[in-house]
């Protein structure tokens, strides 16, 4: 099977959207947008090695990486439309295609996209996917509105169970369920996403790390802050203190990553929608950027994922 032979036969799939000119199979797609919104895009990668496993399931690598994607239009308030994928695969191996593409689909379905086009080549197996959505003009969330006075919410399951996850995979600890959902199956908050346009000051999706993904609010803000979390208000995955005691526990919690909630800053006299967890506060600047129970964050963590290393 070649490569058109392979596309044709795993990834065209008809549009549901009657928004979609042109779909996979062309040159390029052609949609038409939406009257009166914006449209939202972004990137995103997933490489065997570095982001999963070498040996790694393709349901898994799949939802992986759907999932990795639409969370950045949510953290932005859109609503998902489109994907574009580019698929890298040292060798064609019919089964791992048949069920990456059948995850794949099921889960455009699932998530309200269509799939409108990409690459396929050979090489080291990797993904790179590009999402499409809108939101009504004027509406995006962005990075820039945290400021004093702002309450710190966190919108989603809970966190440190993805994180913890690797432990299972380096054999430092059982395999446990929940935290390998938490790994393969991130899940983009759309509804609450949608839900704090014109609520919420600043958001973002923790991908990074919360504390890290923190400090990208504190950096971007107009005004400058310093944050104050309360540990006992930190929704923590299932079993985490249990099995790692409470300090790593906590440590997975704020600086693992990939828990893809939505950290958002929210006025304190704002209408919050239900569902989420307070975890803590604006405040002016300190000496320390970030405060856990009034105390300096411990100098040994690090505060989360690093794209260079």
């Amino acid at each position: 099977m070649n490569e058109f032979e392979l596309i044709q036969t795993y990834f065209q799939r008809d549009a549901l959207d009657p928004s979609v000119i042109l779909d996979n199979g062309d040159d390029a797609a052609v949609f038409s947008p939406r009257l009166n919104c914006e449209t939202v895009v972004s990137v995103d990668s997933v490489i065997a090695g570095r982001h999963v496993p070498d040996l790694c399931p393709p349901d898994g690598f799949a939802a992986r990486l759907i999932g990795r994607g639409l969370s950045d239009l949510a953290a932005m308030g859109a609503t998902p439309r489109y994907v574009l994928l580019s698929l890298s695969l040292p060798t064609l191996e019919v089964g791992w295609v048949e069920h990456f593409a059948q995850r794949f689909h099921q889960l455009c379905v699932r998530f309200g996209v269509d799939l409108i086009g990409g690459d396929t080549t050979k090489g080291p197996l990797s993904a790179h996917i590009t999402v499409i959505g809108d939101v009504p003009k004027g509406m995006a969330v962005s990075r820039q509105g945290l400021k004093p006075g702002d309450d710190l919410w966190l919108f989603g399951p809970d966190l440190g169970g993805a994180r913890a996850y690797l432990d299972v995979l380096q054999n430092t600890q059982a395999d446990h369920a929940l935290w390998a959902e938490r790994y393969w199956r991130p899940e983009p908050q759309f509804d609450f996403g949608i839900a704090l346009r014109n609520v919420a000051s600043a958001m973002i999706d923790i991908s990074d790390g919360l504390c890290q993904d923190l400090m990208h609010l504190v950096e971007r803000a107009k005004k400058p802050a310093s944050i104050k979390l309360q540990s006992k208000m930190i929704p923590l995955c299932a079993d985490l203190v249990d099995r790692l005691g409470t300090q790593t526990a906590l440590e997975y919690a704020l600086t693992g990553g990939d828990d893809y909630c939505l950290l958002a800053s929210i006025p304190s006299t704002a209408r919050v929608p239900e569902g989420g967890h307070r975890i803590g506060l604006v405040v002016q600047p300190e000496n320390e950027s970030i405060l856990l129970d009034g105390q300096p964050l411990p100098e040994s963590w690090q505060l989360g994922w690093d794209h260079s290393r």
